[in-house]
């Protein structure tokens, strides 16, 4: 039979539960800026481009790319496992899964979900072109459309590209 425990061991108890808690608890997010540039963005919704600031954050395990231009914010962040996969959103919003990536290396642009957000970041695209090896040298275009887990469903290059939009219009 058990004995009831006293109010000291109780005490014991309960503070070694809460350290133990405490040991399990997430740990707090870690983010490195890479950089900051001031650049130009675009959107559907806006007649002409205008002056945003993008600052680019390693948090974790993915690289955010915030987006400032007014009073207004946008955000997108690149998650590498366990797939590739590309999320965004709106200040006070949760992240969504992206359905469209295009970049096009002679203008130094990236636009997102069939032009609604557009970016140039020529810091970016530097970025890709080393990362990417041999693969996408002497490449003008690449596009990505993703299903609805965030995964790639389609990749294109150059012309290819062109036939995506068309099929992304739809």
């Amino acid at each position: 039979m058990l004995k009831p425990m006293t109010t000291p061991q109780r005490c014991r108890l309960l503070l070694g539960l809460l350290t133990l808690g405490s040991l399990w608890q997430t740990p707090p997010l870690q983010a490195e800026e890479l950089y900051t540039l001031k650049t130009t963005c675009s959107a559907s919704t806006e007649a002409q481009p205008f002056a945003c600031t993008v600052t680019a954050l390693n948090v974790n395990d993915t690289t955010e790319y915030h987006h400032r231009f007014g009073g207004r914010s946008v955000a997108y962040r690149v998650i590498e496992n366990p797939y590739v996969r590309i999320e965004g959103r709106q200040a006070g919003t949760p992240w969504n899964s992206v359905k469209s990536a295009t970049i096009n290396f002679k203008t130094q642009e990236l636009c997102f979900n069939n032009r609604a957000f557009c970016v140039n970041n020529p810091t970016f695209l530097a970025d890709v072109l080393v990362n990417s090896g041999d693969a996408m040298q002497g490449r003008t275009q690449v596009g990505m459309a993703f299903g609805r887990n965030g995964r790639v469903d389609v990749a294109c290059f150059d012309e290819g590209c062109t036939r995506l939009l068309e099929i992304l219009k739809r």
